[in-house]
């Protein structure tokens, strides 16, 4: 699945993204909003504990069963606690 296809709502989400931008004032915070990349667009994602202090520009993650939800009209790529996003390179 593709960024670009990804819809409000949808439920168990497999994708593989690039993180593309992580805020200045998040980075080593328990949680933070990132932003994910693949070849067609770019989505909102929220890291939580270990994941927000691991996050880098460039760094590859693999979401699986996720969910999409949508916070002030921008969709956010979700994962869930006992699917942790996990760091593929």
């Amino acid at each position: 699945m593709k960024i670009k296809d990804l819809k409000n709502g949808m439920q168990d989400v497999n994708i593989k993204a690039e993180i593309d931008y992580v805020p200045p004032h998040f980075k080593g915070k328990e949680w933070g909003i990132v932003y994910v990349k693949d070849e067609t667009r770019d989505i909102k994602m929220i890291f939580i504990g270990e994941n927000m202090k691991k996050a880098r520009e460039g760094m590859k993650i693999r979401v699986r069963h996720g969910y999409v939800t949508e916070d002030r009209g921008e969709l956010q790529l979700n994962s869930k606690k006992e699917h942790p996003v996990e760091f593929i390179g």
